[in-house]
């Protein structure tokens, strides 16, 4: 009975190691947190510029659509080469608002386009060019948009996650810095 007395007077408590051990795990634990914090804030970055992207390509597509004729005659293409900062076009209006030939609505149409694509994404532009011998009937077009990352996505990760040169049009693959680019089909 002497034993079990004199072993609980001893064991008062938690002892120096595992109050250390605790405060180990604990700040591990937070710090591996903030990490995972750092990681969602930086991938939920790239998927609203993604997402903005898609908007912008399904807003030429529908403006494509409604002057189909002059999409098929080439008037929408676009293959300027890919510039920091983005060219911001000027207006473009039609003499008669009324009366617009569908090459003046696709004038009209690719600058207001561009304008969007400047504002809404950073270093934003496009690419667009009418395949004429795609097997849809009315022919397709191919639509880039193309953006500058601001660092949601480093140049591992982002490899990691896609090849970049498959998504970009040849005059924008090898380009320092490099875009990020989104492809899509329209059928006309």
């Amino acid at each position: 009975m002497r034993v079990i007395q004199a072993l609980s007077h001893r064991q008062h408590g938690a002892s120096l190691v595992e109050v250390l051990v605790s405060i180990l795990v604990v700040s591990l634990g937070v710090v591996a947190m903030g990490g995972l914090l750092a990681s969602a804030t930086r991938l939920g970055k790239a998927s609203e510029i993604r997402a903005v992207a898609s908007l912008m390509a399904s807003d030429i597509a529908d403006r494509m659509k409604a002057n189909a004729a002059a999409a098929r005659a080439g008037q929408y293409d676009l293959t300027a080469a890919f510039v920091v900062p983005p060219d911001e076009p000027g207006a473009v209006a039609c003499p008669d608002p009324d009366n617009c030939s569908a090459a003046e609505l696709a004038a009209q149409d690719l600058a207001q386009w561009r304008l969007s694509l400047v504002h809404a994404l950073p270093a934003g532009t496009g690419y667009v060019q009418y395949d004429a011998g795609a097997q849809d009937a009315g022919g397709a077009v191919d639509v880039w948009i193309a953006w500058l990352d601001p660092k949601a996505l480093s140049v591992d990760e982002f490899q990691a996650v896609e090849n970049q040169n498959v998504n970009c049009p040849a005059d924008y693959r090898n380009l320092t810095p490099q875009p990020r680019c989104m492809y899509f089909r329209v059928a006309l």
